[in-house]
């Protein structure tokens, strides 16, 4: 047995060699890679995008877990950026709740993460070079497509890159991770609402505080061993608090649906989705014309949303979701006879679908 285990120990050893030894002959490339751009000058040079990289170590790995190849890759390609030029990715939020932890998840931990308080301010850093990407709530499970969202995606120039989509999950934190000792809960409201009834199950006797963010409750329960935050798991990791419980929420199948935002479109993969905004016209039909170039081309269309248009000459936007890239032919010629026919037509996005 103890040899057994001396082969099994060595072989470990020397496959964190080997996967420290891959790491520094990354960076090295990385680094050549920066010094041939600086000589290139104006001439672009451009390294394989992030999801044709992951889905060649997928196709690669055997052993290692297939679900844990894409955060694995995404984090040391996330370090590699930050070799070239540090990303800046601004957020919709407070550090610590669900857009952050979505950000982190898609970025990597490399980035300098930066809180917006308007979806409009997100769209706004980007546009004008003061972030990289953004990072805004697309829809939700419970409340649909987030209107601040679709109407900025409209109103500017930001692309929809990408998609991730977040469980709600909401910990109970406090200084020692003892629940005896606890006597108030903060929390923002929207987390109290979600967490509601599990909270007076379990702790009857506590006072809950309506605080104004995730953040702001992990500071309380930082300063007091007598009260806990109701928070995000992102919440224990920033601010070094233990963890009383997990999954408080009274649903556990919410789910958030977040937007990479940037300044252009990502290539096409194979297996894409492209969304697009729409304004028909508000005479009777136009909603039917405006969808014959998707059906007389097969297009699937996953998703169909209105939303009231503001300052134009028409009533309403329709925001529809469909399978394609908008490089392939069938999309774009669809896209080009939307132009012709209705009052309005932009793409929002296109990019990998997640499923």
């Amino acid at each position: 047995m103890d040899d057994r285990l001396g082969r099994v120990t060595a072989a470990l050893e020397e496959a964190d060699r080997q996967l420290v030894s891959a790491l520094n002959a990354r960076a090295r490339a990385i680094r050549e890679y920066t010094a041939l751009r600086e000589d290139a000058g104006n001439e672009p040079l451009r390294l394989p995008k992030k999801a044709t990289v992951i889905n060649s170590a997928r196709a690669l790995a055997d052993e290692f877990p297939e679900s844990s190849i894409e955060p694995v890759f995404r984090e040391v390609m996330s370090a590699c950026t930050e070799l070239i030029t540090p990303d800046v990715v601004a957020y919709f939020g407070t550090p610590g709740d669900l857009a952050h932890a979505a950000a982190r998840d898609y970025f990597g931990h490399a980035p300098s993460f930066r809180p917006t308080e308007t979806v409009s301010a997100v769209l706004e850093a980007v546009l004008h070079g003061h972030a990289t990407f953004g990072v805004v709530p697309l829809e939700t499970s419970t409340d649909g497509a987030i209107t601040a969202t679709l109407k900025g995606l409209v109103d500017t120039d930001a692309k929809l890159c990408a998609e991730r989509v977040a469980p709600l999950r909401y910990q109970l934190l406090s200084q020692s991770g003892d629940p005896a000792q606890v006597i108030k809960i903060y929390g923002s409201a929207p987390a109290i609402a979600a967490c509601e009834r599990q909270l007076r199950s379990r702790y009857p006797d506590a006072i809950l505080v309506d605080v104004q963010s995730g953040e702001a409750a992990a500071l309380f329960a930082s300063g007091d061993d007598q009260s806990a935050a109701l928070g995000s798991p992102l919440l224990k990791e920033l601010h070094g608090l233990e963890l009383i419980e997990d999954r408080l929420e009274d649903d556990s199948n919410v789910i958030t649906r977040f937007g990479i935002v940037g300044n252009r479109l990502p290539s096409r993969t194979g297996k894409d989705r492209t969304f697009i905004a729409v304004a028909p016209g508000d005479e009777p039909g136009a909603l039917h014309r405006a969808l014959k170039p998707l059906a007389d081309r097969e297009i699937n269309l996953t998703r169909i949303e209105s939303r009231a248009s503001t300052g134009t000459q028409w009533r309403h936007v329709f925001f529809l979701e469909m399978d394609g890239h908008i490089t392939d032919r069938k999309i774009l010629t669809a896209v080009e006879e939307l132009r012709r026919i209705s009052r309005y037509a932009k793409v929002i996005g296109s990019y990998p679908r997640l499923s």
